[in-house]
């Protein structure tokens, strides 16, 4: 009868844990994981010239190469490192961000990834445990320090100084579990952590939309937006004490959290206008949300390729959007005062199967172009010579890669 009790009593007490209110405070879930696994590698610490990472979200690994080795036609990766708080469970490291003086480096960990042991884990959005946020050392990959944040971690971004990150929630579970239930839009909403990065605690958790993904500031960091599953556009007023989101709606024609018409997903953000590029995967649609009036533009709604567009890269100046599109496998040099798509240069002869993300080099004279593959065997990654708009080389990375960063130290 005792053992039943006491049963009893941690049931309700992870029932209350897990149970949703977006009111509740952000020292609910500050305690990091008991069991890290904290060991770093033996791999040299980046040169000058710069490193690039890839998550690998199926094998629970970190793809290293060098980045001065971008333009060989050898270029390999110099280590695939694993990345986790628990060596005998996949957790699924989803999306990097990279401080500003490049001696650390953050990884989310979604915890979905099917077939993972003991985890109530599924496809991405679904995971059923809580995710976290990690700092590790560039240096030697260490884990610096880790915080608990909610299920289905999507995107993650810092600020310009290095002290604050930014993490978004992809929870479609929510949605499902919701609506299975017949409960209302606001408690299928999912948060934004906001985190100290440096002592790695969060600051605030802010409701923003059903299903956020990705993330990216304004130039004066006063203003995030975030791209909605529901068919919306999140506006986060970071300057009000507590931050507040406002949505916008994508199109004229939008669906439900549930059945969403359009799919937002990815966003790019243009440096000089400070328009946002909103990649919406269902209807193929690329639109843009003016940040002066804090509304679409219907009349520069286009859909370039025949494929879903994806994370993309502006040029510093602002004339050129380097999209890339998946099911055509193509990346797309767009010009951003009509939408029309300048030139195309297609990566499937390359091996890319599912395009994820361009980066672009910081010289600006290649993008870093990565392939999530089959989800069963290798992703890969490509360098693209934008000049000549032709892929230089093809490096196998490891399962399912979805996303490619840039480490290198500040001048």
């Amino acid at each position: 009868m005792r053992r039943a009790w006491v049963l009893a009593l941690l049931l309700a007490a992870c029932s209350e844990e897990d149970s949703f209110d977006p009111s509740r405070p952000p020292g609910d879930m500050t305690f990091a994981h008991p069991d890290a696994w904290t060991g770093g590698t033996a791999v040299p610490p980046p040169g000058p010239g710069g490193r690039v990472l890839i998550t690998n979200s199926l094998d629970d690994t970190l793809s290293l190469l060098e980045l001065d080795g971008v333009t060989r036609a050898d270029w390999r990766e110099l280590a695939r490192i694993p990345v986790g708080l628990n060596p005998v469970e996949l957790e699924g490291p989803h999306h990097t961000a990279v401080a500003p003086d490049g001696s650390a480096y953050y990884v989310g960990i979604s915890n979905y990834v099917p077939g993972a042991g003991s985890g109530p884990h599924g496809t991405h959005g679904s995971g059923a445990d809580d995710g976290y946020c990690l700092k590790l050392d560039a240096r030697d990959n260490r884990l610096l320090g880790s915080v608990r944040v909610d299920p289905n971690p999507g995107d993650v971004i810092v600020s310009r100084d290095g002290n604050t990150l930014y993490q978004t929630h992809f929870d479609t579970l929510r949605i499902t579990e919701v609506a299975k239930r017949g409960g209302t839009k606001e408690e299928m909403t999912a948060r934004l952590a906001i985190i100290d990065a440096r002592t790695m605690t969060r600051k605030a958790m802010v409701p923003v939309c059903p299903a956020p993904h990705a993330i990216r500031l304004s130039a004066d960091e006063r203003t995030a937006y975030v791209a909605c599953w529901s068919d919306e556009v999140a506006i986060v007023d970071l300057s009000a004490s507590p931050p507040t989101s406002t949505l916008v709606k994508v199109a004229a024609n939008v669906g439900t959290a549930v059945s969403p018409l359009h799919e937002p997903y990815a966003l790019t953000l243009s440096p000089t206008t400070g328009e946002v590029w909103v990649s919406s995967m269902s209807s193929r649609f690329v639109q843009v949300l003016d940040p002066r009036t804090g509304a679409m533009d219907p009349t520069r709604a286009k859909r370039p390729l025949g494929g879903a567009p994806m994370f993309g890269a502006f040029s510093s100046d602002g004339r050129t959007l380097y999209l890339p599109y998946q099911r055509v496998e193509s990346l797309a040099y767009i010009d951003p005062l009509t939408g029309d798509v300048r030139r195309e240069v297609e990566l499937a002869s390359a091996g890319c199967l599912n395009v994820h993300q361009a980066t672009l080099t910081p010289d600006e004279r290649h993008a870093l172009v990565v392939c999530e593959g089959d989800h069963v065997g290798p992703g890969t990654l490509h360098t693209v010579d934008l000049v000549e708009g032709r892929v230089l080389n093809t490096v196998r990375v490891g399962i399912f890669p979805d996303s490619v960063s840039i480490l290198r130290e500040q001048p």
